[in-house]
């Protein structure tokens, strides 16, 4: 059963997924249907991710100062001002920057805040199976909304859908204004130096390599509307079958993942590496079969990884741990970005490189996890 903190976190959840996913993924096929080249939507991710790199001590500094409540309204505010960028639209680099600086701010103020009661609704004593279920609801928010986004820009406009998207993601803050816990106005002394010393080496190549994916899952969509179909509504029909098979199994291997002590990471990763790979070099009805598998595959990785970091987690303050993080996942994403970047390389060569970074990251917390043992 859930109690009351988890019933609101869920519920915020669900709404504020539902409404950002009705477009998020849209964005960079936004900008390239506009008229931006593939190397100017790329430059577009290069500066998120420096924004998001920079923001990292500001924003953690603001939820511990007052709480993480204040993150989850510039959040919002930031979103409602990316919602209206997009309705006026221009071809400049200031605009990329504008644009990239707003969803910078919208994304780190977001997930911060949502990392933070996250942790704070999990039961220490069945961490993956907690997780699982505020996942599924999650999954739940996923599996139509983005096939509803990818109508309504087909067949209506972009300005009806972030109406939509900011009137939902408005609503959902209601919720987790409500949440309560004790010790949430504790406040912390900041240190990203010290907690780089005392967290485990293979930890951090881990958090960095596994925010890799984000990179990826980037890609795809510019990938399935310049060589599958040139619409939205393929990506939101991909989207729909990849998140389709991740709720049962998600619950399923969450429950697992509690009573083993086993590490999947290793053959979780491989698969993934081998799901993109088919991805991008399939068509019609087997790139549906392969997204299929791609939920189940990518679920199983999501999954491993956060059992580390919730488990970990539980063991050091919260506020530097997150601050180590923050800045360590969106340092890797903004040096792996700058590298497709500046070279030429086309969309299916820049997720095999990415893919090759993710791999090069879980094999050095392998290797780190041994000399850390030691």
């Amino acid at each position: 059963m859930m109690d009351s903190n988890q019933k609101k976190f869920g519920l915020y959840v669900f709404l504020s997924t539902f409404s950002r996913n009705l477009i998020e993924v849209f964005i960079p096929v936004i900008l390239y249907k506009f008229g931006y080249s593939l190397k100017e939507v790329i430059f577009y991710y290069l500066l998120t991710n420096i924004f998001s790199l920079i923001l990292t001590y500001p924003i953690i500094y603001l939820s511990n100062k007052f709480n993480n409540k204040i993150l989850s309204i510039i959040g919002i505010l930031s979103f409602i001002l990316l919602q209206i960028s997009l309705n006026f639209m221009k071809q400049s680099p200031l605009y990329l920057l504008l644009l990239a600086l707003f969803f910078a701010l919208y994304r780190r103020g977001y997930w911060i805040s949502r990392r933070y009661y996250n942790l704070e609704v999990i039961k220490k004593d069945k961490i993956s199976t907690t997780y699982s279920i505020i996942s599924i609801l999650n999954q739940v928010a996923v599996i139509v909304s983005a096939y509803i986004g990818g109508l309504v820009l087909d067949y209506i406009s972009i300005k009806v859908l972030t109406i939509i998207a900011i009137i939902l993601f408005a609503i959902s803050i209601i919720p987790l204004l409500l949440l309560k816990f004790e010790h949430e106005k504790n406040t912390y002394k900041l240190s990203l130096i010290k907690t780089i010393k005392e967290v485990p080496t293979s930890d951090i190549y881990l958090f960095g390599s596994y925010e890799l994916i984000n990179v990826v899952k980037f890609l795809i969509p510019l990938y399935l509307f310049i060589y599958v179909k040139n619409n939205y509504q393929t990506i939101g029909i991909v989207n729909l079958i990849t998140n389709v098979s991740i709720i049962v199994f998600t619950f399923m291997f969450g429950k697992k993942l509690d009573k083993s002590n086993k590490n999947y990471l290793i053959f979780a990763i491989t698969l993934t590496t081998l799901i993109y790979i088919l991805k991008i070099n399939t068509f019609g009805i087997l790139l549906l079969i392969v997204s299929f598998f791609e939920g189940i595959i990518i679920k199983m990785y999501e999954l491993s990884i956060s059992k580390n970091f919730y488990t970990l987690s539980k063991k050091f303050e919260y506020y530097n741990y997150n601050l180590l993080y923050e800045f360590t996942q969106n340092l890797f994403r903004s040096i792996v970005v700058f590298l497709l970047f500046i070279s030429n390389f086309n969309i299916k060569n820049m997720v095999y490189i990415t893919l090759l970074f993710i791999f090069i990251g879980v094999f050095l917390q392998r290797k780190n996890t041994e000399v850390d043992k030691q």
